[in-house]
């Protein structure tokens, strides 16, 4: 039987924290609201409850959670987690990531990954950014048609297969690469990653990151990519060379490049793809909203909420 004792702190927006309560009903729970007030109070804490990625939980905050008995995060990606640390302590760490059968719903990702590959292919942030200065003049602004384009998907999972989906949709020719999964996607034809960048239109990122990872684009690949190619790159940015994808754009390498995630985040005010985001309208940038929809977060949640009584269930 769960204990009505066990103590949780809870990491997520404040307009979640109603069903937070209503999920863990028998929890004790905290929301503090920055890491300072996480600090005061991870001692007495059991579980991590993290929806935000918002604070990097390394050694230096961990090894004060003397009580903790579970971290569990409500995304894929966990690179703000020190897990050689949990690992030492033998404590489990949950994700999303393997959940599969759960994450086959959920598409918001690959719906803005698409967004972000229209709005560059057709320059809508220029077009948009000079209406509202009161200029209308559509000769400023030439778009580029998909149908017949190639589109080139680096990562094989979930999220490429949707994009696969998406691109023939659209009329295009669709090419992948992914050495770890062999699934068979319709319409989808293998390639290597070097045939990839030489040869495709559009090219799109889909991979998962852990720390460590070496990058998947480095400044080599971008010598190799097609000029007049669009980027977009929604998984994590340490998996890119960002400086070496500004001077492919500043050259005319790329045409236009879509991102929604930067290396370092959330602390971007160094980064010099943020930098950029006012001076090149070939840059379309958003804060990690790739899974962010309102009733995608209530379902990760409620999920995750599941997750954590099933754990105290089994313990």
């Amino acid at each position: 039987m769960l204990s009505n004792h066990k103590k949780l702190i809870y990491l997520g927006p404040k307009n979640t924290q109603g069903l937070i309560k209503k999920n863990l009903e028998n929890f004790e729970i905290f929301f503090p609201n920055n890491e300072k007030e996480l600090k005061n109070i991870i001692k007495s804490i059991n579980v991590i409850f993290d929806a935000s990625m918002k604070i990097e939980f390394n050694e230096e905050i961990l090894i004060n959670a003397i009580n903790l008995e579970l971290l569990i995060t409500a995304t894929t990606g966990f690179s703000h987690i020190d897990v050689d640390y949990l690992s030492r302590k033998n404590i489990p760490l949950k994700t999303l990531g393997d959940q599969k059968e759960f994450l086959n719903q959920i598409t918001p990702a690959a719906e803005l990954s698409w967004l972000l590959l229209m709005m560059c292919a057709r320059k809508v942030l220029s077009a948009v950014n000079d209406v509202k200065i009161g200029n209308w003049d559509r000769t400023k602004h030439p778009g580029e048609m998909l149908n017949g384009k190639k589109l080139g998907i680096i990562g094989l999972g979930r999220l490429g297969k949707w994009m696969a989906r998406y691109g023939n949709a659209f009329g295009m020719k669709c090419y992948g690469y992914d050495p770890y999964n062999d699934n068979q996607i319709k319409d989808l034809e293998r390639k290597t990653l070097e045939e990839i960048l030489k040869t495709c239109d559009f090219i799109t990122l889909h991979v998962n990151y852990n720390p460590g990872d070496l990058k998947i684009i480095t400044s080599n690949h971008f010598k190799l990519i097609k000029k007049g190619a669009i980027f977009i790159n929604t998984s994590r940015g340490e998996l890119v060379d960002e400086n070496a994808l500004i001077e492919a754009l500043k050259d005319g390498t790329l045409k236009a490049v879509g991102i929604d995630v930067l290396s370092g985040e959330p602390d971007v005010k160094n980064n010099e793809l943020f930098k950029l985001r006012n001076s090149n309208l070939n840059l379309v940038i958003t804060p990690h909203i790739g899974g962010f929809c309102e009733e995608v977060l209530h379902k990760v949640l409620t999920f995750s909420s599941k997750r954590i009584i099933e754990y105290y269930k089994n313990d």
